[in-house]
């Protein structure tokens, strides 16, 4: 990777697709900060490949292709691409606007990381060429199931294909999903997946998508709606509602008790029995309400992790002078009242890894991916090393049938999160209705 574009990280959504998030980016730019329009393929946000040739200039300017990728190996792979209308008319996706309320039949009950999946869902960050090597990785990591791409549609998409290919991976394990790309923080935006405990049904919950915070729903609105729209639907009935939602802030047991954090009552202060609405939509037996970590202005859990129906993760900093340290210390206790085995994992707050230009990069061990006897584990790197062997051998003793791949998300972290909030896992449709 050119060292030049790893120099310059920038943490907001400029793996989209929106040019108008660019627009406004480059219009805002002054003196020596126009450098970055050299290093990242600004040109081609406006302006995508339109013909193979342009496609592989394309990865020759965004320095990841060493000459292996050929105007003929897109031209192919262009030609098997389907399109966002035929995923739309075939009922793979739902794209649609929330408009109202949908009521689902009682029954819910969210599909856990650790019961059957068919593959986990991710968004290429196409135009964000240091983060193709994490996002490669993730996809090698799912291998053994299938991963749901969003990329591009044509010669772009074909391209991103053919690269990963020329990379070692199998594409026949890959689902090109091409259309509007959004942000890359699949957790947040998708559906909710489940089946109907009494009719077997499989079921998807879509509500609105809360996006993080009000100011970046404003500058970034085009991307926000992409991700409002859209939902893998594909064997499964989706129900849409208004109830403003980031699935980056719930976690579940798989058995009726789901943790949310506070930020789901600050972004639906309007709605009326909020609560109780949420029990009924969730299913849920337990619905417990969690402040959210201290200075965490987006809500998430970062630091808490079911991998079992009994089993849960939680982050204990190593420093009881850490502000925060109190704060997950109560989390120990509140899952041990609870009755949960609680699993602590290293969760080194206040320390961060610098990376080129002064962003810094934090360490997310609990935010890791388990899919069908593997765990996809996010590694922080130099000054980290510490604690990403820690956070190994702990989920080789929590999990110790489960193959754990570490996978450097340095860069990735200093976005605001890691390999769980970047993918989303998609139950087994088949197994589910065969009450597997």
């Amino acid at each position: 990777m050119d060292e030049l574009l790893l120099n310059n990280y920038l943490p907001t959504a400029f793996w989209a697709m929106e040019p108008v998030a660019w627009q406004e980016y480059v219009g805002e730019l002054e003196g020596d900060a126009r450098r970055v329009l050299g290093y990242y393929p600004f040109k081609w946000a406006f302006a995508p490949p339109c013909d193979s040739q342009q496609a592989v200039e394309f990865l020759c300017d965004v320095g990841v292709d060493d000459g292996r990728v050929s105007v003929d190996l897109v031209e192919e792979r262009f030609a098997d691409l389907p399109t966002f209308e035929s995923l739309v008319s075939g009922g793979c996706v739902d794209w649609e606007v929330p408009a109202g309320d949908e009521i689902p039949p009682g029954g819910f009950r969210m599909i856990p990381e650790w019961e059957p999946m068919a593959g986990a869902l991710m968004n290429w960050p196409t135009f964000y060429p240091p983060l193709w090597d994490t996002f490669r990785r993730m996809v090698d990591g799912v291998s053994h199931a299938t991963a749901f791409l969003r990329i591009p549609e044509g010669y772009l998409g074909a391209a991103v294909l053919v690269w990963l290919g020329v990379q070692g991976i199998d594409l026949n394990k890959v689902r090109p999903i091409p259309g509007p790309v959004g942000d890359i923080w699949a957790r947040d935006y998708s559906p909710m997946y489940g089946v109907n405990r009494y009719t077997g049904e499989p079921t998807a919950l879509k509500f609105a998508f809360a996006a993080f915070y009000p100011e970046y729903r404003e500058r970034y609105r085009h991307v926000v709606e992409i991700d409002n729209r859209f939902a893998w639907a594909e064997g499964f009935k989706v129900y849409r509602t208004e109830i403003m939602y980031d699935g980056g802030y719930v976690i579940t047991d798989g058995n009726g008790t789901y943790i949310m954090t506070r930020r789901v009552l600050a972004d639906n202060a309007r709605v009326p029995n909020l609560y109780a609405k949420l029990e009924a939509w969730l299913g849920a037996d337990r619905l417990i309400i969690i402040d959210e970590e201290p200075g965490d202005a987006l809500g998430h859990i970062n630091h808490i992790k079911f991998i079992s129906p009994q089993k849960v993760l939680v982050g204990l900093p190593d420093d009881e002078h850490s502000p925060v340290y109190g704060y997950h210390a109560k989390l120990h206790e509140l899952f041990a009242g609870l009755g949960y085995e609680v699993i602590a994992v290293p969760c080194p707050v206040g320390k961060s890894r610098t990376l080129p230009t002064g962003w810094h990069s934090v360490a997310l061990y609990a935010n890791s991916l388990m899919m069908n006897g593997r765990v996809l584990l996010g590694q922080s790197g130099p000054g980290f090393e510490k604690y990403d062997e820690q956070a190994v051998d702990v989920y080789r003793q929590a999990l110790p049938d489960y193959e754990i791949i570490p996978i450097d998300c340095a860069l990735l972290s200093n976005g605001g999160g890691s390999i769980n909030c970047t993918t989303h896992e998609i139950p087994d449709v088949g197994r589910l209705k065969r009450g597997e």
